[in-house]
């Protein structure tokens, strides 16, 4: 009996991971140089990789690379499918802002902690040796004071390549959830499975709750 009940309420809280959104109001999320559309069973976003908000000056004394125009797009899967075991995060793209910048895992290129030992502008974005500009945390020109309403559910920031959504740092009750699971993701009755941004590691998430699409040219297979 209770096997039973876990699976139907794992299958339920799959099925919910995008309840909040009908799948045509998907692309009407994204803003700046981002652009969305539906193809099949995929949320296709597009963008030239350019942030819609003020950078730090590239190169500089803690970073050497220049923020290039980029060609990307990027496949998110509209209905989500639960891994069996969390599935650890590629080095490069893991997910997309609202805004088409690239969120990046925790790790810089030697395997340590980005946030921790990079240097990032106001905006917590900086350029890798490609000129991608990407995120390795919360975003803060992507938040504002009406990102993080008092005493609500913090907004989305975007989308993962396994489907779930990520949001600001604040759960239903206005505060951060602490039923987070490693992958810094839980489940609310709104909005299914999702992941929720940290200040601490692993600050956007610890590792894919559900099955990525891998991201290449042309769509995914």
């Amino acid at each position: 009996m209770l096997i039973s009940f876990l699976l139907t309420l794992a299958i339920a809280q799959t099925s919910k991971a995008q309840s909040e959104w009908k799948a045509d109001e998907l692309p009407k999320l994204f803003t700046g140089n981002a652009k969305a559309h539906i193809e099949g069973e995929y949320l296709v976003v597009e963008s030239n990789g350019i942030p819609n908000h003020k950078t730090g000056e590239f190169p500089n004394a803690d970073n050497p690379n220049s923020i290039r125009q980029q060609n990307l797009k990027f496949y998110i899967p509209l209905h989500p499918k639960r891994a069996e075991r969390p599935i650890n995060t590629p080095f490069g793209p893991i997910g997309v802002a609202v805004n088409g910048i690239p969120f990046f895992n925790q790790y810089n290129r030697e395997g340590q902690d980005a946030v921790r030992l990079e240097v990032f502008d106001s905006c917590c974005g900086h350029p890798n040796e490609f000129g991608m500009y990407h995120y390795h945390k919360y975003p803060s020109c992507i938040k504002s004071p009406f990102h993080d309403p008092k005493g609500k559910h913090s907004p989305l920031i975007g989308f993962m390549f396994d489907g779930y959504a990520v949001y600001g740092p604040n759960g239903e009750n206005g505060q951060p959830p602490k039923d987070l699971d490693e992958c810094n993701g839980h489940w609310d009755a709104v909005r299914g499975y999702h992941y929720h941004v940290t200040e601490t590691y692993p600050y956007l998430i610890g590792a894919y709750r559900g099955e990525p699409v891998r991201q290449r040219m042309g769509p995914p297979r």
